[in-house]
Parts: structure tokens; sequence; C-alpha cells
């Protein structure tokens, strides 16, 4: 048998206490997201910037490293190649 807890309603809950809270952690969430997706388009523009040489080195094929730096749109503004999309 499961067995809920539940706040009675003379309990002290602060609502701006929760709300504060609550704000924090989506403020925490996007803060690590945007990292994320920074450090994701330094990484493609690295990759963007390797010889073909380079790629191979490391393991990738340009076909590969092309794929990988199609998903960062901000990086085909500048470039020759725009992928239909």
């Amino acid at each position: 048998m499961v067995t809920m807890r539940t706040i009675a309603a003379d309990a002290s809950v602060d609502p701006v206490a929760v709300e504060r809270e609550r704000f924090a952690i989506s403020l925490r969430g996007m803060v690590i997201r945007l990292a994320l997706w920074w450090r994701r388009r330094r990484t493609r523009a690295h990759l963007s910037e390797l010889t073909e040489q380079q790629l191979r080195d490391v393991g990738l094929t340009p076909e590969m490293a092309e794929r990988e730096i199609r998903k960062s749109r901000l990086l085909l503004v500048d470039r020759g190649f725009q992928p239909p999309f």
C-alpha cells in the first residue's frame, strides 16, 4: 500500500519561499543549459577549423565533421556552404 503525505491546511508554508525555490531551480537549469550550449558551439567552431589530416588524426571523416558542424546553425552564417533547412 502506498501512502501520500499531505500538507495540512493549517501548516505554515511560506508561498514566497516556495516560489523563490522554484525560481532558483529553474534559473540554475537555464544556466547549465546555456553553458552546455556554449561549450558545444565552441567545440564545433574548433572542429570547423581542422584540416582533413587533423580530422583523420582524431578519427573523423570530413563528412562526419560537416554533419556535426551543421548542428550549430550560427557557425554557418559566415560560411559559403549553407545546408538546406
